[in-house]
């Protein structure tokens, strides 16, 4: 069997059989957003795929930036604040805007864990005119100014989402979606892919968001129409999902 292993996130959507792409040019405070992510937003266009996912695909409209977010804070507790030199906000309110790089980058916001909390994904803003930029995190425990390298690249930041979607870690979402467009899926393990004759050191991975210390990846056989994807725990125990299309 023929195998392609280094799968891009762009790739795996036209393998599904999203090819046509909507004419959604998103730009937020007269900035396009990097062409690799309008890219991937337009080839899902209004899917249901990664409803329960990480990135904002079906609800694109919360895509923006955090000085929103922080504008937002401090309209919120503006009567608060001028004696509040603990809060948060504090440090913001005191200076005009275009003095809070001093204290965080502008973080384009592109996710976050289940659309809902806990974390935040962003791009900075002198990122965005990269063709690849790295992803940063914010932690909600942590301060808003607090931005950890997350991915050293975007590409890689849509893989690891996009696995963890394919693997169905949390949620079904897309064996039931791909089951509609006529996709069957079946559950995969070790002998599987001795079987396959699949290399698993030639499976670019990525980590996992929510199997703990798990990686994972994944290899599409053209001739049979067959995607693998992948998952290696922490004791080194693969498992995985195979997706089929006639």
């Amino acid at each position: 069997m023929k195998f392609k292993y280094n799968l891009t996130a762009i790739e795996i959507l036209k393998i599904l059989g999203y090819t046509k792409t909507t004419q959604n040019t998103i730009i937020l405070n007269n900035i396009k957003i990097p062409s690799m992510l309008q890219e991937f937003l337009n080839l899902v266009g209004k899917s249901s795929l990664f409803s329960t996912s990480d990135i904002w695909v079906k609800n694109t409209p919360l895509i923006r930036f955090l000085y929103d977010d922080i504008e937002e804070m401090i309209e919120g507790e503006k009567e608060y604040l001028e004696d509040d030199e603990e809060n948060e906000c504090f440090k913001f309110y005191k200076l005009p805007k275009d003095c809070w790089n001093s204290i965080v980058p502008n973080y384009l916001l592109i996710g976050s864990d289940f659309a809902g909390g806990i974390v935040q994904y962003g791009i900075c803003v002198t990122d965005l005119d990269k063709s690849d930029p790295p992803v940063y995190m914010n932690h909600e425990c942590d301060s808003i100014s607090e931005w950890k390298l997350w991915t050293d690249n975007l590409s890689s930041f849509l893989m690891q989402v996009f696995c963890d979607v394919l693997l169905c870690e949390n949620y079904d979402t897309a064996i039931d979606v791909l089951e509609e467009d006529g996709w069957t899926s079946e559950e995969l393990f070790e002998n599987d892919l001795l079987n396959y004759q699949i290399n698993i050191d030639c499976i670019p991975k990525y980590k996992s968001l929510y199997a703990q210390d798990a990686i994972c990846g994944c290899v599409y056989n053209e001739e049979e129409n067959l995607l693998f994807v992948i998952k290696i725990d922490s004791e080194k125990n693969i498992s995985g999902i195979v997706y089929h299309k006639q």
